[in-house]
């Protein structure tokens, strides 16, 4: 049980009066000032209690947009300009509990400046809102279509080739839920249809796909985890697909296509290890140098220890290789948010030779940082380029993590204009708790604030050089 949360400051306090309880009013706004000697800036501080992702995005002439929970764990959306220093925020009527880490949180901006937010859920109705850039007041809380809305997870902003925003969601539950895409255009939501199924011909699946990634020829490249229930463990194959238009995908060698919902029979089959094979759902995605996709994920290698493998398609099918190893074996299994899971990461970074940087983390004490080939697979430690660049990217903020916490860790998301397909502009840090399979965190003697932990600094850090 969650102790009773801490009493609302002054500030707090007239945050809520602002917003009430029913329609919106103008927001709060401020000038701030950058940290002394820098421009880094607190634009907030948010709930940690639990790892969720902050939603974020730059509008084209350089504003922050930045949503995430408040120290009383109401979904907040703030503004920030720093040719003025003006910040605003704006309360809205959704309140996180304070420990899914499924329940995080999406931004994106369209081509006519109006902030498109969703999050707060885990297989419950939808959370969205949407407003004006310039006047968080007018935020408002939505449904979009109005219909397959009330069991809602993972949501995402895309843009399809033309740019026209999209919204990817899970409608259903984990080991059973269908995913589904809507398509913002002349001011309305639009239902495009099913993509991923939530049966084959076994029974219930659940799909848990990589973000799409676009390659130069405007074609979307997707990964695909499945599972059978709830459980982690019943992770059973990894697929891919592409597409043009999100209708109809390319499955297959000649050419060989089908059309939507996909299932694991209909997509390609990068690898089937089974179930209890430590597949975790979590597979990466991206483009080589050469236009070739290529993909990571974990499961058990060799030994039964839990490993990265990467795999690129030849012409006939996808070759998987193994590139990283634990030192020991973690169990793949339960239910909720788990905390450190293998991972494995592609890093936005071209090395000599077309290698790509991955990071390979088969275990928390076994971070690698490698250079891919992406034609042998063959790997290499990583070493950075000497390149110039007209932009440095933003360094990690000096976060103090104060003590009393369990299990508590730093945290980053890179920010991008129109928080979609945009450059990125810079890196939002905060702190909180790692993940606690969706339960309430209890306080003891060695974390006597683990319960009902003091609010983390929102820290943004711009890329200098802009």
């Amino acid at each position: 049980m969650m102790r009773q949360l801490r009493p609302l400051s002054v500030a707090v306090a007239f945050a809520i009066a602002a917003c009430g309880s029913g329609a919106q009013s103008a927001s709060n706004c401020a000038v701030i000032s950058p940290q002394s000697g820098s421009n880094t800036v607190t634009v907030g501080e948010t709930w940690a209690g639990v790892s969720t992702g902050a939603g974020s995005a730059t509008t084209r002439d350089g504003r922050l947009v930045v949503a995430y929970y408040d120290p009383e764990r109401y979904l907040t959306v703030a503004t920030y300009d720093p040719r003025s220093g003006k910040r605003c925020s704006q309360r809205l009527e959704s309140r996180f509990a304070g420990w899914d880490a499924h329940n995080a949180l999406v931004v994106a901006i369209d081509r006519n400046d109006q902030i498109h937010v969703s999050g707060n859920m885990h297989d419950s109705a939808l959370v969205y809102a949407r407003g004006p850039v310039n006047d968080l007041g007018k935020l408002r809380l939505l449904p979009m279509t109005g219909r397959n809305e009330k069991a809602v997870t993972y949501p995402r902003f895309m843009q399809d080739s033309r740019g026209n925003l999209l919204f990817l969601y899970r409608d259903g539950s984990s080991g059973n839920g269908i995913w589904r895409l809507n398509r913002w255009q002349d001011g309305q939501w639009q239902h495009l249809g099913a993509l991923f199924a939530n049966r084959d011909e076994k029974g219930p699946v659940s799909a848990y796909p990589s973000d799409f990634v676009q390659d130069s020829n405007g074609r979307f490249h997707v990964t695909v985890v499945w599972r059978r229930t709830p459980d982690v463990a019943t992770n059973f194959a990894v697929t891919y697909a592409s597409t043009t238009d999100f209708r109809s995908w390319w499955v297959g060698s000649g050419g060989k296509s089908a059309t939507g919902p996909l299932a694991p029979g209909t997509m390609q089959r990068v690898d089937a290890p089974g179930e209890g094979k430590g597949l975790v759902n979590n597979a990466k995605i991206a483009i080589a140098p050469s236009g070739q996709p290529l993909i990571l994920y974990t499961k058990y290698g060799d030994g039964g220890r839990n490993a990265v493998f990467a795999a690129r398609y030849d012409g006939r099918g996808w070759v998987s290789k193994s590139i990283a190893t634990a030192r020991s074996r973690s169990e793949i299994k339960g239910g909720g948010s788990i905390p450190n899971l293998p991972s494995a990461t592609f890093i936005d970074e071209e090395g000599r030779g077309g290698t790509m940087h991955v990071r390979a983390v088969p275990s928390a004490k076994d971070r690698q940082e490698l250079a891919l080939d992406p034609a042998t697979l063959d790997t290499a430690p990583w070493r950075a380029p000497m390149l110039a660049s007209a932009r440095t990217p933003a360094k990690a903020a000096a976060i103090a993590i104060p003590k009393g916490l369990d299990d508590a860790t730093t945290l980053s998301t890179t920010v991008r204009q129109n928080g979609v397909s945009g450059p990125a502009q810079g890196q939002l840090h905060w702190y909180a708790q790692k993940s606690n399979r969706d339960r309430a965190r209890t306080c003891t003697p060695k974390a006597p604030r683990a319960c009902n932990p003091p609010p983390s600094p929102l820290i943004w850090m711009p890329q200098t050089g802009r």
